[in-house]
């Protein structure tokens, strides 16, 4: 019966491969990869095929992992959403940048090639006279105007520690999980509006 039961195992092993191999998106595939190297391992051991096992044994741990990660990402957009908006979750996917006092950030007009993420100081959001401290995420608006120009000058107030994500590797988290970007997107949105909801205010005060 053993050879019986290694053949279902076999064929579950190529159906899950399959499956992954025509996901359109990351977690169904690494799930379905996930299962595949688990279903594999076992009809390798059941065939004495060693080497084949090996390598699924080597592959299980490394889609989990993967999958762990968009997972992670896909609830820390969720909790921002829900909550204040903070993109700490985004930090693994980003490079530590340094500013002083006094320095151009980003400036309004200028070509948009990248997001920023204070980490610690104080940043100045120059067109609309404002502060703004850390757990602030800039500079992702240029990914979506039609002329990928900045909208704004943030200029540092103190020593700014920040970290930065340039928008390919945004957009390659995105085509990895269109849900990633819709999240993300609604972020955006909801930035967007707080930020022209604080300049009618300003608007009104000097009025």
């Amino acid at each position: 019966m053993q050879p019986y039961y290694a053949e279902i195992v076999g064929v579950a092993a190529a159906a899950a491969s399959l499956y992954a191999a025509h996901a359109k998106t990351i977690i169904p595939l690494r799930a379905a990869a996930v299962i595949a190297n688990g279903l594999a391992m076992g009809y390798s051991f059941m065939h004495g095929t060693y080497p084949t096992f090996v390598l699924n044994a080597l592959l299980l741990p490394l889609n989990a992992w993967r999958l762990h990660q968009m997972i992670s990402l896909i609830r820390g957009i969720d909790a921002a959403i829900a909550s204040d908006m903070n993109v700490d979750w985004l930090l693994k996917y980003m490079r530590p940048k340094q500013y002083r006092a006094g320095d151009i950030m980003m400036e309004r007009g200028e070509y948009a090639t990248e997001a920023f993420y204070v980490v610690a100081g104080e940043v100045e959001l120059v067109e609309i006279n404002q502060s703004r401290s850390a757990g602030t995420f800039l500079g992702e608006i240029g990914l979506f105007t039609p002329n990928g120009r900045r909208t704004m000058t943030v200029r540092c107030k103190t020593d700014v520690q920040a970290a930065t994500i340039a928008y390919d590797q945004i957009k390659e988290l995105y085509f990895q999980n269109p849900q990633f970007g819709f999240r993300l997107l609604h972020l955006i949105v909801a930035r967007l509006q707080s930020n022209a909801e604080l300049a009618q205010a300003v608007s009104r005060s000097k009025a």
